[in-house]
């Protein structure tokens, strides 16, 4: 394309070879792990799809299959209910539960919370169960069930923290008798499916399965792939996923997480950027599809997003995450970044689709990154860290580029950050599709 301000082979060959050194070419692609699969794999996938578009070098989809035939690989019957995924730990709670036996005392054993959020940051816990002896002296002593091998003697004293389980805060309060004992049982974290890590790697696949299946050369050499790829979607993924849905209007709705009690927070609608990763697969998937499902969802998901946007000014501002619990709404903070550029890269797809966001939506995004979050220099761009302030040193480029189909002026805000970023390889496939959105917006104009 004429005026393109980089050199477009000298970018790919350098996502080549630095793709090439990563893991011999295979990325993540090995890896059991649904949050390494949703946050990094996926990365890989999404590049390719772009790098395919951008050269119509069909070995970029190439890699795309191999890549997934090794992913499908790593699946498992986690949870014996006939289904095989991919599920991590790294998000889990543990879970205490405590009390008192039948004492002389009235002091009561209590945590201050019974669910901890361990494994990431945090202490490991393990499956495990105590007892805790009033003993004479004015002691304490923690032993461990059945071998009742002590594992803690310590002065007692009325709410003060037993340090044997750490890193829940459990203490007895009030006046125990001697002899009076209390039981403690703790629940690990365990390995949990994530919506999200799948709509993550899932939405680049999608559009490896629309290319394909809409492109006569291309389906005879990988059409047997994508279309078991999407039966493999349609039926193991979608079907399952429909267990956890839930309506928040008549017309809109988003998934919910489970109900394992090992969740952050069980049966809880999901952040915008959580069910929106699986929409935007749903959102292409509708194309090359006859099952409702996608397009339903997907439309659902979109008008649940949209009914939480504010205005302001020229603007969009929302929250991470909105909710109802007990009869009544409740919020996070403001949208990041990071986070947002999920919720950007659904709004862009749904407009491009012509579901629910108009472009007019999508230059009240574009506001959002220039009025409310750039510092407005093109020299020295500064961008914030969430989507209402200049606040902060963000490095966006993947998704939040794509609003230049709308609003060119972020074009050279992107651009121009890539630049000051030293060009960072990572960023190459969203600048070249960036390039390509951008100009097919300006011919429509």
């Amino acid at each position: 394309m004429d005026g393109e301000p980089f050199d477009r082979d000298g970018l790919v060959e350098r996502f080549a070879q630095e793709d090439r050194e990563r893991n011999s070419g295979k990325g993540r692609s090995e890896s059991p792990d649904s949050g390494h699969l949703g946050w990094g794999e996926s990365g890989c996938l999404d590049a390719y799809i772009k790098l395919y578009e951008a050269t119509l070098e069909s070995k970029w989809l190439g890699k795309m299959s191999s890549h997934f035939d090794r992913m499908l690989k790593t699946r498992r019957d986690h949870f014996g209910d006939g289904n095989a995924t991919w599920v991590t730990p790294t998000y889990s709670v543990a879970l205490v539960h405590t009390g008192a036996m039948h004492n002389q005392g009235t002091a009561r054993i209590t945590p201050s919370e019974d669910r901890v959020w361990t494994t990431r940051g945090g202490a490991s816990i393990g499956d495990g169960r105590w007892i805790v002896e009033v003993q004479d002296g004015g002691n304490i002593a923690v032993y461990e069930y059945g071998t009742r091998r002590r594992l803690q003697r310590a002065k007692f004293k009325s709410g003060e923290q037993i340090s044997a389980f750490t890193p829940f805060e459990i203490a007895i309060n009030g006046r125990p008798k001697l002899g009076d004992r209390f039981w403690v049982q703790m629940f690990e974290g365990e390995p949990l499916e994530y919506i999200v890590h799948q709509g993550m790697f899932l939405y680049p696949m999608s559009r490896f399965i629309e290319t394909v299946l809409t492109n006569r050369t291309l389906k005879e050499k990988y059409g047997t792939k994508a279309r078991g790829y999407l039966n493999f979607i349609s039926k193991e993924i979608a079907d399952k996923h429909e267990r956890d849905w839930v309506d928040t209007s008549r017309n809109s709705g988003g998934y919910r997480f489970s109900p394992w009690m090992t969740e952050r927070f069980p049966n809880r609608i999901m952040p915008h950027n959580q069910y929106l990763a699986l929409a935007r697969a749903y959102l292409v998937l509708q194309n090359v599809s006859r099952k409702k499902l996608f397009s339903d969802r997907s439309e659902k998901m979109a008008r649940n997003f949209r009914k939480h946007l504010r205005k302001t000014g020229k603007a969009f501002t929302w929250n991470y995450w909105d909710w109802m619990e007990e009869g009544a709404p409740g919020n996070s903070g403001i949208e990041d970044i990071s986070h947002g550029a999920i919720d950007i890269g659904f709004a862009v797809d749904a407009c491009r689709g012509g579901v629910v966001f108009t472009p007019a939506d999508l230059r009240r995004f574009g506001r959002t990154l220039l009025d409310q979050m750039w510092n407005g220099s093109i020299d020295d761009p500064v961008i914030g860290g969430r989507v209402d302030r200049k606040e902060g040193d963000a490095k966006p480029v993947c998704d939040w580029i794509d609003l230049c189909q709308w609003t060119p002026e972020v074009w050279d805000v992107m651009y121009a950050s890539f630049c000051k970023q030293g060009q960072p390889v990572g960023h190459i496939p969203s600048i070249l599709q960036g390039w390509s959105r951008c100009h097919e917006g300006r011919k429509k104009k």
